[in-house]
């Protein structure tokens, strides 16, 4: 078993003016290299932030998460940000594509922040794969939602990274783009020998990850 990326008893709880809310409580989980996790519960139940521990986009009250045997969760935040670049993507609901920029800047914008160029033949092959070849020099605002996501995919994809992660990549897309954005997103990720973490409501989504983890109350159950 190849294990890429591992939690270990990780809690996280967040100070409100009541009091303490435990988001996690206690998750322990290892994620293999090259598969396509799904991780699903209700609203509230703690999946996103899970994802943003999993992911070094927030720190864990105690505990630890290792990625191929690194434990990143005490870096600084510099250290921290260099080492999301390098080593994981990500697909969010709103795309978070820059207005003021081109799809092909966009979309090789981690690389350019890392001082990297991109590699040219993978980058044909990205973008032919994700149906963008032909939408290089145009702006978010003229392209469908369907498309921006893809360009979000795009940029994921093309750093290289081990692991993708995606919160609700189709919550502001309608069913049938939706399904075929998300297809393209884990056919992307087999292709390249990603392993890709999904937060989702859709169970259509989860019914075809390769391992679902579904969190109650903080708690994978």
């Amino acid at each position: 078993m190849d294990i890429i990326l591992s939690a270990k008893d990780v809690t996280r709880t967040y100070k409100v003016s009541s009091g303490q809310v435990e988001a996690l409580r206690g998750v322990s989980y290892d994620f293999e290299n090259g598969l396509f996790y799904a991780v699903i519960g209700r609203s509230g139940s703690g999946k996103s932030t899970l994802l943003h521990i999993l992911s070094g986009l927030d720190r864990p009250t105690s505990g630890s998460v290792e990625v191929n045997g690194t434990d990143f969760t005490r870096y600084s935040d510099t250290k921290m940000a260099i080492f999301r670049r390098r080593h994981m993507g990500f697909v969010f609901q709103q795309y978070n594509l820059l207005d003021d920029y081109n799809v092909l800047t966009n979309i090789t914008m981690p690389l350019t922040l890392d001082g990297r160029r991109a590699d040219q033949d993978y980058l044909q092959e990205v973008t032919g794969m994700l149906g963008l070849s032909d939408k290089l020099a145009k702006y978010p605002s003229e392209l469908s939602g369907g498309e921006q996501q893809r360009c979000a995919i795009a940029r994921s994809v093309l750093a290289k990274p081990h692991i993708i992660f995606a919160d609700e990549p189709t919550g502001n897309l309608d069913k049938k783009v939706g399904e075929d954005t998300m297809g393209l997103l884990r056919d992307s990720a087999r292709r390249f020998g990603q392993t890709l973490i999904v937060v989702t409501h859709d169970l259509d989504i989860a019914r075809k990850a390769d391992q679902v983890i579904h969190i109650e109350d903080g708690k994978i159950i």
